[in-house]
């Protein structure tokens, strides 16, 4: 938890619910953090490739963060003018009439609908590769979860009132809301991937018809400013904000991330290093080129107007927690990342040889039984290469994608990084070096919580201009500039990579998955 000498005057409330936990900061009008906290959320893992999260768990961390950032802001929760969140696009929330949700969370780390994956690619007209300009389908699409809980859990589904996106459902929590309430801004609604019409930013009933949603389900669509209700009596009690604070609809997270770091304009590129490692470019609409390649998603951002591409890898942050968590045995502990860092800068580009594949929730939609695995150690590996071999596996990925706006006349000159990942040094020098291009860290490191308090601010009027706002909160910062000699090994290993991913690897990944599942 980090706080600020008391500030006078009014406080905005940006609050990130995540994949690994949820953070909550307190700012005045002019940007100031005056305290963030965080708390951990928990994962099921019920069998290989299923997780599941609980929505009251959730819930409860991030009522818990909010408590504790008032209580560190000096506990008078009447300052709070405005209260904004963002969260996770993709692992929707399908709750009852009472915003009660009927089943645990199915997030983008599980990987159990692979069936209903093969049904929509093949038994549905994919009028989204135009509409919804994504033509990729994968486990994380929310179509694919409502469609397996519609085959598998038929009790389940006939409750379903609304799907919501994560954020909304605690807004709505936070604000006493029942499912007639149900609400999405066009960001969170564009992480549904399809079933959207991106030119409207609104629910395609095209799209829900042929993907058997009814239409009734979708929420309405309001601006990410608009607010959407205030703080009841019940989480006013519980987090010490003041009942009647108007809570502002919000965006998501990948989208807040990249206004936290200042991307406002096409061609501006992000690095958004958190649970799944994500690499933005803005646009100014869909390229269909673009749209084609597997794995590559549109959506809309926080702005009015905004575009954005991007890849993703599913396990990136969350690669380095594993290993921390699971191989080195310290759970928990932050400092872990400090100190394998200053190790992995002892060992040379390229971790002496030994290659790591960051797909422990899958890979992309063209090679779905991806899975985790280093080549190519020996006697000599040790922690300190397998941790270099990781940051590097993601540098390695993000040039993939940026070879693909290359290719389409939209060239980066320089990547903006946030996201916990994004204060390593050594990963953005990596970065740097495996891409050929500055990685730039901004002034500020804050994240998405930055974006959701300046957007709280602008959605009750204190902020005019949004985007002025968070660009003159942010600007500046340090950049790691590429090195040439270690560029040109990234090169080598690079094209050595692509041609086993592309072939024996792919093989051996499909070889190996009925072995996980017990169907060998």
């Amino acid at each position: 938890m980090n706080t600020s000498p008391s500030v006078p005057g009014d406080l905005f409330l940006g609050v990130d619910v995540g994949t690994q936990g949820s953070k909550a900061g307190l700012y005045t009008r002019d940007g100031v953090l005056v305290a963030d906290t965080y708390a951990e959320h928990r994962f099921d893992h019920l069998r290989p490739g299923w997780v599941e999260m609980d929505a009251h768990q959730i819930e409860a961390a991030v009522v818990d963060a909010i408590a504790r950032a008032v209580r560190a802001a000096g506990g008078d929760g009447t300052r709070v003018r405005a209260v904004s969140l963002s969260g996770i696009l993709c692992g929707p929330v399908f709750v009852d009439d009472d915003w009660v949700p009927v089943r645990p969370i199915i997030p983008f780390l599980d990987t159990r609908a692979q069936d209903e994956v093969r049904h929509l690619r093949h038994e549905v007209e994919p009028i989204w590769e135009t509409e919804s300009a994504n033509a990729s389908l994968d486990t994380y699409v929310m179509a694919t979860t409502y469609e397996w809980i519609r085959r598998h859990e038929p009790d389940v589904h006939s409750r379903i009132s609304k799907i919501l996106s994560l954020a909304p459902y605690v807004s709505g929590r936070l604000c006493g809301l029942r499912a007639r309430d149900a609400f999405t801004d066009p960001s969170h609604l564009s992480g549904w991937i399809i079933g959207w019409d991106a030119a409207t930013g609104r629910v395609s009933e095209r799209q829900l018809a042929l993907l058997g949603i009814h239409p009734e389900q979708a929420p309405r669509v309001v601006a990410a400013s608009d607010v959407i209700g205030t703080i009841s009596a019940d989480t006013a009690r519980r987090t010490g904000l003041a009942a009647g604070t108007p809570v502002v609809a919000g965006a998501g997270d990948v989208m807040q991330s990249n206004l936290s770091a200042g991307l406002v304009a096409p061609g501006m590129a992000t690095d958004v290093a958190g649970t799944a490692s994500i690499l933005t470019v803005g646009v100014t609409g869909p390229v269909p080129a673009i749209t084609r390649v597997p794995g590559m998603l549109y959506s809309l951002g926080t702005l009015p107007g905004q575009a954005l591409y991007w890849g993703y890898v599913k396990a990136g942050g969350l690669s380095l927690r594993w290993l921390r968590d699971e191989v080195l045995r310290r759970p928990g502990d932050d400092d872990l990342y400090r100190e394998m860092d200053a190790l992995a800068s002892q060992v040379a580009a390229g971790s002496d040889g030994v290659l790591f594949t960051p797909y422990l929730s899958g890979g992309s939609p063209d090679s779905p039984h991806a899975s985790g695995t280093w080549l190519g150690m020996t006697a000599g590996a040790n922690v300190a290469t397998l941790w270099r071999s990781v940051l590097e596996s993601i540098a390695l990925e993000y040039a993939d994608f940026l070879d693909v706006f290359a290719a389409n006349g939209i060239p980066v000159a320089e990547v903006l990084a946030v996201g916990g990942g994004a204060r390593s040094a050594v990963w953005n020098q990596i970065k740097a070096d495996v891409i050929g291009t500055p990685w730039r860290v901004p002034s500020r490191q804050d994240g998405a919580i930055l974006a959701n308090a300046a957007l709280a601010a602008h959605g009750v009027g204190a902020i005019d201009d949004l985007a002025a706002a968070v660009g003159s909160w942010v600007s500046g910062g340090a950049a790691s500039t590429p090195d040439p000699v270690r560029h040109a090994t990234y090169q080598a290993v690079q094209s050595v990579r692509r041609s086993i991913l592309a072939g024996p690897l792919r093989e051996a990944f499909a070889a190996i998955a009925p072995l996980r599942s017990g169907n060998a």
